[in-house]
């Protein structure tokens, strides 16, 4: 049964969990470790000040999406670009630990090195695995239907034309996830366009992060998926800076 197989998920114990679907385990992994290892603290290092000295807020008001979020029915999935995922550490500064989204990443190089900073700024994570038999979609599935009460929150949800990934719009479906869009517009940002697309905070940075009518993912479609998130985007850029930031 998936309940059964997922009660044990393998964890790090520092905030790590993994898919336990077969995978291949390449020869390379273990002599990038000590590289994925420097990429967690450059990481880390960079996010860090601007994570203790950023101002935020969030429209509209927090106090609507917690409480949608402490009513959930069942999962929850957060999505949004690439791009916000370092904004996002900054945005989610002070939830309270029982509403902090779950990140959702694989174990490729780029994504390993985000994991240990997630954990170090609050964030839980789970990993899929893209070398296994069992394709990613159905990982990400078997993970939400067992975990029924989780609020997760993917940054691929769409790739480097910003547009939404069918396969996000499918798990959805299949677990009757509710779908909340979210974007931050910022000030004080650095945006790196490679590997890929990225906006880095600087300290005293300002932050505006959006979120949009939750979507009950069992009907939702790709295009309605895209046009919250291209709304969002909308208001972000007319956004001028928090009026009472945090």
């Amino acid at each position: 049964m998936i309940m059964s197989a997922y009660s044990m998920i393998p964890s790090d114990a520092r905030g790590i969990s993994y898919s336990p679907a077969p995978h291949a385990t390449r020869w390379h992994r273990s002599v990038l470790q000590p590289l994925t290892y420097l990429m967690n603290v450059a990481v880390a290092a960079w996010t860090y000040p601007s994570w203790r000295t950023a101002r935020v807020q969030w429209m509209p008001d927090i106090g609507a999406l917690h409480s949608l979020l402490r009513d959930r029915p069942g999962p929850v999935i957060c999505y949004g670009w690439h791009e916000y995922e370092l904004l996002t550490f900054c945005a989610f500064k002070g939830w309270p630990a029982e509403l902090m989204p779950t990140g959702i990443g694989h174990d490729g190089f780029l994504s390993r090195a985000l994991h240990r900073p997630s954990t170090w700024f609050g964030f839980p994570v789970w990993v899929y695995r893209r070398e296994s038999p069992v394709r990613p979609k159905q990982q990400l599935i078997d993970f939400l239907m067992a975990t029924p009460q989780i609020i997760g929150l993917i940054a691929d949800a769409g790739g480097p034309d910003r547009r939404i990934k069918p396969a996000m719009v499918e798990v959805a479906r299949a677990t009757n996830a509710l779908l909340v869009p979210m974007t931050v517009a910022a000030q004080r940002v650095v945006t790196v366009r490679w590997p890929k697309r990225y906006s880095l905070p600087l300290p005293f940075a300002t932050l505006v992060a959006h979120y949009g009518e939750p979507i009950a993912g069992g009907a939702a479609t790709v295009m309605e998926c895209q046009a919250a998130l291209n709304r969002l985007e909308q208001r972000g850029r007319s956004s001028r800076g928090p009026k009472n930031p945090s």
